[in-house]
């Protein structure tokens, strides 16, 4: 797929369909996308996305719900300690 948005980029973005973990409660989808999202950049960073991809998966540890949940806790200090450095 190429993008240009009128800005003169010309960007070729490849578009694939991997296996991802699903969230099992009704109120971490957000943390689970963010936290998904994260490890796919540190992923990438590290050299090993590409090698996911290849697979055809996330690692399956990357979602689980223990790690969401601390990861949620992890968000929440981090927010909590913004605002206050702001105040």
């Amino acid at each position: 797929m190429w993008l240009d948005r009128g800005l003169g980029l010309n960007m070729e973005i490849m578009v694939v369909s991997i296996g991802i973990t699903q969230q099992t409660n009704n109120f971490d989808c957000g943390v689970h996308v963010l936290y998904i999202i994260t490890k796919l950049i540190e992923a990438g960073k590290n050299g090993q996305l590409l090698e996911y991809l290849e697979n055809g998966g996330l690692p399956k540890e990357w979602g689980t719900d223990e790690i969401v949940s601390k990861y949620r806790l992890e968000v929440r200090e981090l927010l909590i300690s913004l605002v206050e450095s702001d105040a």
